[in-house]
């Protein structure tokens, strides 16, 4: 009955919000492994038309135990860490039945807005989250917890808190210390360096402050701290103005593998004698390392296990369906990838 109460109330918000419904196709684009929130109107609890619409989706989004529970799935936006997230929760739900729901982000909270919505629309028994923004995410969260949907909020932390039922993420401020510990190993000496950040993510801020914890008492001075989102068009242009503005830098710090992966190209073009460090240990940071070696521009990017956090997520979800209790947060340790131990961490992720 509460949940019937719910839909009617996310009609008359609905009426009440400007969402565009079309997202930032330049950064998020089309979802990567689910249908648009246009493709997926069909409440879960239409049985006549349940299967025309797994027919419409995707054949990875169709995990077709119609006796299980249904799973949304919404990630910040299109990359290969979150398809390993997907990987993941894709990997529990084939071994325990059920079916996903999955639709991206494409880096705008209002459009993930409208996803959640439309999750609570098709009567979703959990709803697995990476916000695109932390704060901007709360009243998606409201309207969850108005319908009773368990949330298991992944990768980067909501604002809201006590709205979420889970959190199971890697340890990000110790990824990002792991980060600053290899630069401070590498250069005793100190000097100059770049942050390149995400601050509506708060991922992002714990791995930039976990980095900056681990090099502030060891000669260096951080001479920039610039947002450069997570796309490699971003970073590589964030990092050409940084390299303009400080042509003697020793180092620049990138909080992600995707916009780092910009930032390599825009130091291997600017001839500069600058070392590059980053959080994911995932397959653009590798090639660099195979392809490089140890005198190369990338020096350390501490690893995730993006299917390791899906796979628990999904674990998670389902207990809380079946009543269970649950750890309210799980992290995942890191450790550092480079140039000397890439080769024990074959394919894209650990």
């Amino acid at each position: 009955m509460k949940r019937r109460i719910a839909l009617a109330l996310v009609t008359v918000l609905a009426c009440g919000m400007v969402l565009t419904g079309c997202g930032n196709k330049e950064e998020g684009g089309q979802a990567q492994t689910g249908e648009s929130v246009e493709e997926t109107e069909t409440p879960a609890e239409n049985d006549s038309n349940e299967e025309e619409t797994e027919a419409e989706a995707p054949a990875e989004n169709d995990t077709d135990n119609a006796e299980g529970p249904v799973i949304g799935l919404s990630m910040h936006c299109s990359s290969s860490f979150f398809d390993g997230v997907i990987s993941g929760v894709e990997k529990y739900v084939e071994e325990n039945g059920g079916r996903i729901i999955n639709v991206d982000g494409r880096s705008d909270a209002n459009y993930q807005m409208g996803v959640i919505e439309d999750f609570i629309a098709q009567d979703v028994d959990a709803v697995i989250y990476c916000p695109v923004d932390a704060v901007a995410a709360t009243p998606a969260l409201k309207l969850l917890k108005n319908a009773e949907i368990p949330v298991i909020n992944v990768d980067s932390a909501v604002e809201a808190y006590d709205m979420i039922d889970a959190f199971i993420a890697t340890d990000n401020y110790e990824a990002g210390f792991i980060s600053g510990e290899a630069l401070v190993k590498n250069n005793p000496e100190g000097g100059k360096v770049a942050i390149l950040d995400y601050p509506i993510n708060d991922a992002a801020v714990q791995r930039a402050t976990g980095f900056y914890d681990a090099i502030k008492d060891h000669g260096f001075e951080v001479v920039a701290q610039l947002e450069a989102g997570v796309t490699p068009d971003k970073g590589k242009s964030v990092a050409e103005d940084v390299m303009q503005a400080h042509p003697d830098l020793t180092a620049i710090f990138v909080i992600c593998d995707d916009s780092a992966q910009g930032a390599y190209a825009a130091i291997k073009s600017s001839g500069l004698d600058v070392s590059l460090y980053s959080v994911n240990g995932g397959p653009e940071s590798k090639a660099a390392f195979r392809e490089d070696g140890v005198d190369g521009v990338w020096k350390c990017s501490p690893a995730q296990s993006p299917e390791t956090i899906g796979y628990k997520g999904a674990e998670a979800a389902y207990k809380l369906i079946n009543g269970e209790e649950i750890e309210k947060e799980i992290f995942i340790p890191s450790f550092a990838i480079d140039a000397t131990n890439v080769e024990q961490y074959p394919g894209d992720w650990q």
